[in-house]
């Protein structure tokens, strides 16, 4: 993550106290950063068994099929996409 930070600074001409060397932000200016915009680095949870067989190449293909017809149906202007996870949504029918 420091070291993202440290590219994107460089490549957009941000002025900050970056190692050069090790081309890399520090940790302090890292938390700092994080807190400014209320951002939190998180780890990954494993997958389950049940879940990494469920999403298998003929899901896939499904999946993209959809999107790829939706996105063409629907001409959304690129403000209007988001990216989105699955921490709210309940993949477990009630």
């Amino acid at each position: 993550m420091i070291k993202v930070a440290f590219e994107y600074a460089d490549v957009n001409g941000v002025a900050g106290r970056f190692n050069n060397e090790r081309k890399s932000a520090g940790k302090d200016w890292l938390k700092s950063f994080c807190k400014r915009n209320k951002l939190s680095v998180r780890n990954p949870e494993q997958f389950s068994v049940a879940r990494a067989m469920a999403f298998n190449e003929v899901q896939g293909t499904r999946f993209y099929n959809n999107l790829k017809s939706c996105c063409l149906e629907k001409t959304f202007a690129a403000h209007r996409k988001f990216n989105m996870d699955e921490t709210v949504i309940s993949t477990v029918p009630q």
